[in-house]
């Protein structure tokens, strides 16, 4: 199930890197004119709350699922230099907004670990 089919970014998965209870916590995700992004639900209960969507490459997506880079790395140094934050409300509407990562505190980071066995 992919909890942002109603934000804009129309967002497809590609991979669950780690699983939630209903749905993905982290995934690997791409636009339809092939943009990739790794998401992470960084904050709420299941499919509510924040998510962070880093616009990540392939090179970059390698490196964080076989454990050689973090996930909070993926989204501090995005491959534009910012991230979009998707919020969905209990019930279900989008606020979306995007946010540069030089502003992005250590809180805002997910703190989601992609540990390697989990990944591969």
């Amino acid at each position: 199930m992919n909890p942002l089919q109603g934000s804009a970014l129309q967002l497809e998965v590609d991979e669950v890197l780690e699983s939630g209870p209903t749905v993905p916590k982290l995934f690997a995700a791409h636009t339809r004119s092939g943009e990739h992004y790794l998401v992470a639900h960084a904050s709420g209960e299941d499919r509510t709350g924040t998510w962070m969507c880093a616009p990540i490459s392939e090179f970059a997506l390698a490196f964080v699922r076989n454990g050689r880079a973090e996930v909070r790395d993926a989204f501090a140094h995005s491959a534009t230099g910012a991230v979009d934050i998707v919020t969905i409300a209990p019930d279900g509407r989008c606020t979306e907004s995007v946010k540069m990562c030089n502003e992005l505190r250590d809180a805002d980071l997910p703190s989601i670990v992609c540990h390697p066995q989990l990944c591969a």
